[in-house]
């Protein structure tokens, strides 16, 4: 059986993830020639320079490993691995024509959501936010607009009132597995018949801009809450109080209404910090000041010296 021969690019754990599923489950299939990735980029307060985790793995399998600022800059290397496919999972950048026509089969490109829905570099965390219940993998074919390639095939996975970006990030890494071992190979053979998005339905799940962090205490409160749980653990929703930033880790809905202005805070008891909606009550259950470590909400209660009171309204 002839091996194909694919170049991967991607950047993130989901990436890392899935290279791992062609490295170990499909390795009799496919020829894992080249990954590309993102530059190694300054992280945390101490700004070192931390090697990406799916540029490592490459570097154990011995794979060639290419990271340009632009992917135009590594062309004339890209062009001597003779690649059958590329498939590009969260790469983080755009690829030119002269990029895309490299394959002597297909470019590929593997999407976490139901196409034409949210398109672009944020779907997971964007579907929590919008409270859909459902999102899922749409492996597609790769053209120079952002994901608006024909599609291959799709499947869904249902978003739980409890899931986080998190766990639905492992869930639709589960899912694009599996898909990857029952479908690839006859994408790349022409057994499965694209079919092209429907203009009509396009929605956009872009990159999460520090503005989106916010949350607006003016929504309902299962709005709030899957704002919160959209943006765990990455990059965490946040709120202010009197100039100051807390982020908030989790939150949980009541069955209680109040009259207080939305973001005022109506009780702090051994739940946690009650905080009024256009809604429903919020109980925020963990809240990290900024500059410390995340901290069970509750401690406020009982504290004299504290920060956050009843009565006072978070922006």
């Amino acid at each position: 059986m002839k091996k194909f021969k694919i170049l991967f690019m991607g950047s993130s754990f989901f990436s890392e993830n899935i290279l791992k599923t062609l490295l170990i489950t499909m390795k009799n299939e496919v020829e894992i020639v080249g990954v590309v990735c993102q530059p190694d980029r300054k992280i945390g307060r101490k700004q070192e320079v931390v090697p990406l985790a799916i540029k490592q793995l490459a570097e154990e399998y011995q794979i060639p490993v290419f990271q340009p600022e632009n992917i135009i800059e590594s062309l004339k290397s890209l062009q001597l691995l003779n690649i059958d496919v590329i498939l590009t999972c969260a790469y983080g950048q755009f690829l030119p024509k002269a990029i895309l026509n490299l394959p002597k089969y297909k470019c590929l490109n593997i999407h976490a959501s139901l196409l034409p829905s949210l398109r672009g570099g944020a779907p997971i965390q964007w579907a929590i936010i919008n409270g859909l219940q459902t999102t899922g993998i749409t492996l597609m074919k790769m053209v120079s607009k952002m994901d608006a390639g024909a599609i291959y095939v799709q499947e869904q996975v249902s978003i739980g009132i409890e899931d986080t970006y998190t766990s639905l990030v492992n869930k639709l890494i589960t899912l694009a597995e599996n898909m990857l071992i029952k479908y690839l190979l006859k994408i790349i053979n022409n057994e499965i018949q694209e079919q092209e998005q429907d203009e009509n339905k396009v929605t956009f799940g872009l990159n999460i801009k520090r503005s989106d962090e916010k949350i607006n205490w003016n929504l309902s409160a299962q709005l709030i809450s899957c704002h919160v749980r959209g943006l765990y653990n990455t990059p965490i929703a946040y709120t202010t109080l009197n100039d100051n930033i807390y982020k908030i880790h989790q939150v949980t809905v009541t069955n209680e209404l109040s009259n207080a202005l939305p973001g005022t805070i109506v009780a702090i008891n051994k739940l946690g910090i009650i905080v009024a909606t256009k809604t429903n009550n919020i109980v925020i259950k963990v809240i990290q000041p900024a500059g410390k470590k995340e901290i069970i909400a509750a401690c406020y209660y009982g504290s004299k010296i504290n920060p956050i009171a009843i009565g006072f309204i978070f922006k």
